[in-house]
């Protein structure tokens, strides 16, 4: 068997990469709502609490919210006296290492792979995070701007196992 990712043309790769970075950039500006919209109905964000966590069903993960949940999420984040956001928590997510490839699994056009960081500020404190993240994303004419939705959205935290205060805003 052929483990080598089918090449995808220029352009597709190119607009599956910028749909990543944009999605990062909705976070920082604390556009949630937003960054929601680019979610598939069912589309599941999962952020393991295990180095390589086989499954989020088979123990704790530090986030496993499907559509529905990670809309309450977002309307507790927007509330201007949510306890955890006053101040607001600031951040920013650097992408790099995009590697984009077609996907055999059903249901799923391709998978979207990339190296994360993101610096988090709130009251004077400053956190650090680090990982992959793996993005599997559905092809959807309808979606704006973009025609792809995030099915699965994952984030490996190089420390997943340790223990970590709130994390309030997504990765």
């Amino acid at each position: 068997m052929n483990d080598t990712p089918l090449l995808l043309p220029c352009e597709l790769d190119r607009a599956l990469t910028r749909f990543v970075f944009e999605e990062a950039r909705l976070l920082d500006e604390r556009r949630f709502s937003e960054w929601l919209s680019l979610f598939a109905n069912d589309g599941l964000y999962w952020v393991p609490s295990e180095p390589d966590q086989a499954s989020p069903t088979d123990t704790l993960s530090l986030f496993c919210e499907r559509k529905p949940l990670l809309a309450v999420r977002i309307e507790r984040l927007a509330h201007p006296s949510h306890f955890s956001q006053v101040p607001a928590t600031r951040t920013h997510h650097h992408v790099s290492g995009v590697l984009v490839e077609r996907s055999t699994q059903p249901g799923i056009d391709f998978v979207v792979r990339a190296s994360l960081i993101v610096a988090e500020s709130r009251a004077g404190d400053q956190r650090w995070f680090a990982g992959r993240t793996t993005h599997h994303l559905r092809t959807n004419p309808a979606a704006s701007p973009y025609p792809f939705e995030i099915a699965l959205k994952r984030v490996d935290l190089i420390n997943c196992d340790a223990p970590h205060r709130i994390l309030a805003v997504p990765f």
